[in-house]
C-alpha cells in the first residue's frame, strides 16, 4: 500500500509540475521515492542536443552539469537511450552489460560521481525539436530495478506525457490571451479551472463532455459536485485548500477518485493550486472571480473505449470479442474472465477460437504478447496525436 501510495504522490506532482516554476523540481523527489531511487533528473534537449532546460535530484549543482554533459553530443551510450521508442521504460542494464556500461565514458562522467550505478529511464517526449529525458537512479551496491519498479514507472508515463503536453500548451499561449481556450480544448485530457468556491470558472472541451454527462462529476448552485454530498465536501475541502493557508495532509490540493455509475471505474482527479498574480491574468475572460485550483479528470472509460475501439479496427474483432481479449489480457485464466463479463466460460471459449482465428495466433501466451504490442503503439499514437494538437 506504502508504494500505491507514493506513485499517487507523484501522480499529483506531475500534474502540478507545468503549472509553477519549480513544478518539476518539487516532483523529482516524488517520482524517485515512488521508484525507491535516491537520483532523478530531468532533462530537456535541443535538437542539436544542448540542454534547455534540466534539473535534478539527489545530485549537486556540479553533478548535474557532469551528467548533462555525459548526455551531449559524441556519447554512443546516450545515443542508444536517445532511440529507445517514445514511452518506453528501461533499465541501464537492458541497454548494455554491467560491465560495458562500467567502462562507458556516459556512467564514468555523468553517473560514476553521483555514487551511482543502476538506472531506469524513459523518454517520454521527442519530436524534432525537442528530447525529453526521465532517469532515476540507485546509489552504487544496491539491487537493479526489478519488474516492479518497471511498472511503477510505466504507471507513471501516461502522466507524464500529460504534463508535458499542458506545459507546451500553456507555453504557447497564455490563458489571457484568447487563443488559451482552443489550445486547452486540443487537449485530451480534461481540464476544469475553479475558483476558491469551487465555481467553474473555465472547462475544455473534453471535460464540458463529462460535466454534461454527470456521471460523476457534475456542476450545480453550489459549484462543481461529485455523486454524493460527503464526496463532494472532500472535493471542495481540496479546492479551498488551494486558496489559502488550509492544508490538508500538509499540502494544498490532492486527489480524489469520484464514484460512478454501476460497471464503471471511478474519475480520477488531481486538484491542483493555479498560482498567478492577478496582474498577469485577464480577469474578464473569467469574470470577477480568480481561479485558484485546476482540476485535472482521467476518465478510464475513454482510454478503454479507445483501446477497445482500435482492437476492433486491427483484427476485425466484434464488440463481445474485444471485451474477451481485453479480460484474456489481465492474465489471470478464462474463468476469471468469464466471472468479470458475466458470460459463461464456454463462451469465452467460443470468443477465444474466433480471436484466434482472426488475429493468426494459436495460443492464449501469443495472443497476450500480440494484445500487448498493440497497446504499445496506440499509446506511441495517442503520444503523437496529443502533441500534434488533433
Amino acid at each position: 500500500m506504502a508504494r500505491a501510495d507514493a506513485i499517487l504522490a507523484a501522480v499529483q506532482r506531475i500534474h502540478e509540475a507545468p503549472l509553477t516554476p519549480d513544478g518539476w523540481t518539487c516532483a523529482l523527489p516524488s517520482i524517485a521515492s515512488a521508484l525507491r531511487s535516491e537520483h532523478s533528473i530531468f532533462l530537456a534537449q535541443d535538437a542539436s542536443r544542448a540542454a534547455e532546460f534540466v534539473v535534478g535530484f539527489g545530485m549537486s549543482s556540479e553533478q548535474t552539469a557532469g551528467f548533462t554533459a555525459a548526455a551531449g553530443p559524441g556519447s554512443a551510450f546516450w545515443e542508444v537511450i536517445r532511440a529507445l521508442p517514445v514511452g518506453s521504460v528501461a533499465p541501464t542494464s537492458a541497454l548494455l552489460p554491467d560491465r560495458e556500461y562500467a567502462r562507458t565514458t556516459f556512467y564514468n562522467e555523468g553517473v560514476r560521481p553521483l555514487g551511482a550505478f543502476h538506472g531506469l529511464l524513459v523518454s517520454p517526449l521527442r519530436t524534432p525539436q525537442r528530447f525529453v529525458h526521465l532517469s532515476t537512479g540507485r546509489r552504487l551496491g544496491r539491487q537493479d530495478f526489478d519488474a516492479d519498479d518497471i511498472a511503477a514507472l510505466r504507471t507513471l508515463v501516461p502522466h507524464l506525457v500529460t504534463a508535458l503536453n499542458v506545459a507546451h500548451k500553456l507555453a504557447a499561449a497564455e490563458l489571457r490571451a484568447a487563443g488559451a481556450r482552443a489550445a486547452l480544448d486540443r487537449l485530451e485530457v480534461s481540464v476544469i479551472l475553479v475558483d476558491a468556491a469551487a465555481r467553474i470558472l473555465f472547462a475544455n472541451r473534453s471535460a464540458e463532455a463529462i460535466l454534461s454527462g454527470n456521471d460523476g462529476l457534475g456542476v450545480d448552485r453550489d459549484g462543481v459536485r461529485a455523486c454524493s454530498r460527503n464526496i463532494t465536501r472532500v472535493l471542495h475541502r481540496l479546492i479551498a485548500s488551494c486558496a489559502d493557508a488550509t492544508t490538508i495532509n500538509g499540502e494544498p490540493g490532492g486527489s480524489i477518485e469520484l464514484p460512478r455509475g454501476e460497471g464503471c471505474r471511478p474519475l480520477h482527479v488531481v486538484v491542483a493550486p493555479f498560482r498567478v498574480n492577478a496582474e498577469q491574468i485577464d480577469t474578464a475572460w473569467f469574470g470577477t472571480a480568480l481561479p485558484v485550483a485546476i482540476l485535472i479528470v482521467t476518465d478510464p472509460e475513454r482510454e478503454r473505449r479507445m483501446r477497445k475501439e482500435h482492437l476492433r479496427r486491427r483484427f476485425g474483432l466484434t464488440s463481445a470479442e474485444a471485451d474477451v481479449a481485453f479480460e484474456i489480457l489481465k492474465g489471470d485464466g478464462r474463468a476469471a474472465s468469464a466471472a468479470r463479463l458475466g458470460i459463461a466460460a464456454t463462451t469465452v471459449r467460443a470468443h477465444l477460437s474466433h480471436i484466434f482465428e482472426k488475429t493468426g495466433v494459436h495460443r492464449q501466451a501469443e495472443l497476450v504478447r500480440l494484445l500487448m504490442q498493440g497497446e504499445h503503439e496506440l499509446t506511441n499514437a495517442a503520444g503523437k496525436s496529443r502533441r500534434s494538437g488533433r
